[in-house]
């Protein structure tokens, strides 16, 4: 009888111990995990002096579009199919009206064509005895007095050579040389309180664009191939 008891006891250890062995060494279950979490960055802080200046200036500009006749709206070329397809959205049919606006990266100073060659080289003798260096013929029997990259600086030629050759420089003229593409400017006519607002939003997505109140064209209809006058990138 006591062997037997004593057997019982032996299990009864043995069991127990098995128990609180698996017991402890069991891995305990893992809490959820953070999907991605390396993944997550911040994209933005938004600057609150800086949101307060954008906010101050969008309202000054809504201000001095408020009641006007027509309005404005420039982007540079690369963003006028872009834009071309917000205003598309806005749906304002012939109050919407596009054109290109171009600037000239080149003056020529020239002297109109003469009678003849003999007439040009005469021209240009006379011209440089006055003291005038840049000056040739061109193959019209016109007179080149110089290319020069500014309205500027091309008008300070011209006022020099009718104080240097006043004779010989009656007929001088500028004029405008290889025209680029400046910006693509949409015009709205009659825009309401909410248009303003609209555009003065829609500014903030296209870089150097600019919104100013104008003088409604002549026609501000916007003709059916106007999507196609509009140049892409």
């Amino acid at each position: 009888m006591a062997r037997l008891i004593f057997f019982l006891l032996l299990i009864a250890n043995v069991g127990l111990g098995a128990y609180l062995y698996l017991h402890q060494t069991k891995p305990k279950p893992e809490g959820p995990r953070e999907i991605n979490a390396g993944a997550l960055k911040i994209v933005a802080v938004t600057d609150a002096a800086k949101a307060q200046q954008e906010a101050i200036a969008a309202k000054a500009i809504a201000a001095a579009l408020s009641g006007s006749a027509c309005v404005d709206f420039a982007v540079k070329q690369a963003d006028s199919a872009r834009a071309q397809i917000a205003f598309a959205e806005m749906k304002l049919g012939n109050r919407l009206s596009s054109r290109i606006a171009e600037e000239f990266s080149r003056y020529a100073v020239s002297l109109p064509a003469q009678k003849d060659k003999r007439a040009a080289d005469t021209l240009v003798a006379n011209l440089k005895k006055a003291g005038v260096k840049d000056v040739s013929a061109l193959t019209d029997n016109a007179v080149s007095l110089g290319l020069f990259s500014s309205d500027d600086a091309a008008q300070k030629v011209v006022a020099e050579l009718k104080a240097k050759a006043p004779l010989f420089v009656k007929d001088v003229q500028v004029t405008p040389r290889s025209p680029q593409i400046k910006e693509v400017v949409f015009t709205m006519r009659e825009p309401d309180t909410n248009m303003v607002a609209r555009l003065t939003l829609l500014q903030r997505d296209f870089e150097a664009s600019a919104l100013r109140a104008v003088a409604c064209p002549a026609n501000t209809a916007l003709p059916a191939s106007a999507e196609s006058s509009v140049p892409n990138k």
